[in-house]
This record gives C-alpha cells, sequence and structure tokens, in this order.
C-alpha cells in the first residue's frame, strides 16, 4: 500500500510541478507580453511626447518670430520717425508717417497684404503695413531696416 500511495504522490508531484511550470511559463509569457505592451505602450507615450515638444517648438519659434519682427519695425520706427507721425514728411516730401512710406509704395504693399483698406496717412494703418512688410521680407525697403535686424 505505501508503495501505491508513493507512486500516486509522485504523480501527483510531477503533475502539480508541470502545472505549476506551465503557470510559470505562462507568467513569463505573459510578463514578455506584458513587457512588449508596456514597451509598446512607451513607444506611443514617447511618440506622444515627441509631437506635444514639436508643437511647444512650433509655437515657442512662432512667438520668436513674432517678437523679432516687433523689435525690427520698432527699430524701423525710431530710425525712420523717431515715433511721431503727423506732418512728419520725409524723402523731399514724397514719404509721410511714422514708417515714412512712400504714396505708391504704401498702396502697393496694402494691395500684396491684400488690405487696400489701409490708409497712407493714417498712424496705426502705416504700423500695421510695416509689420506686414518685415514679416513678409519687404523690410529692404527702408534704410534703416539693416540697422535694425543687426540690432
Amino acid at each position: 500500500m505505501t508503495k501505491k500511495i508513493l507512486k500516486r504522490l509522485k504523480r501527483r508531484r510531477r503533475f502539480y510541478a508541470w502545472i505549476g511550470l506551465c503557470g510559470v511559463l505562462a507568467a513569463i509569457g505573459g510578463i514578455g507580453v506584458g513587457i512588449r505592451a508596456g514597451r509598446s505602450l512607451e513607444r506611443l507615450t514617447i511618440a506622444d511626447e515627441a509631437v506635444k515638444l514639436g508643437a511647444a517648438i512650433d509655437s515657442l519659434e512662432a512667438k520668436i518670430n513674432h517678437l523679432h519682427v516687433e523689435r525690427v519695425v520698432a527699430d524701423i520706427i525710431d530710425c525712420e520717425s523717431g515715433g511721431r507721425h503727423d506732418e512728419l514728411w520725409g524723402d523731399g516730401g514724397k514719404s509721410y508717417g511714422v514708417a515714412q512710406f512712400n504714396e505708391e509704395t504704401f498702396h502697393r504693399f496694402a494691395a500684396k497684404a491684400g488690405m487696400p483698406h489701409l490708409e497712407w496717412k493714417d498712424r496705426d494703418d502705416q504700423i500695421t503695413l510695416l509689420r506686414w512688410a518685415v514679416a513678409n521680407g519687404f523690410g529692404r525697403s527702408w534704410s534703416c531696416y539693416g540697422k535694425a535686424v543687426k540690432g
């Protein structure tokens, strides 16, 4: 009887060992899947963060560009008119105002900018159009541009 019991115990041990081994292998497999899934999730998270970071960088670059344009505009205005506008004529009476626009140049730029409603002798309109001109590569139209860009 003891031999029978010992055989059963050995079989059960083998069975339980086999079950245990299967459990361990399943757990390892699950961990592997979990690790792979974790890595995929990690990659996805990193990709999401990279997209967010890229958007933040783009936003900062746009702000930097905007601030650069504003600084150049301010420097051009300071150089051209000292910030004065009314009855300020330059270039032998050809240019007027805070940005010292020539009337023909003003209307040509206003048309290119899609802002034909702007008025040549209006201070705010001159500043608006000067901003557009600097931002769109027409800053060289002002003799003070080179000095303004160098700061």
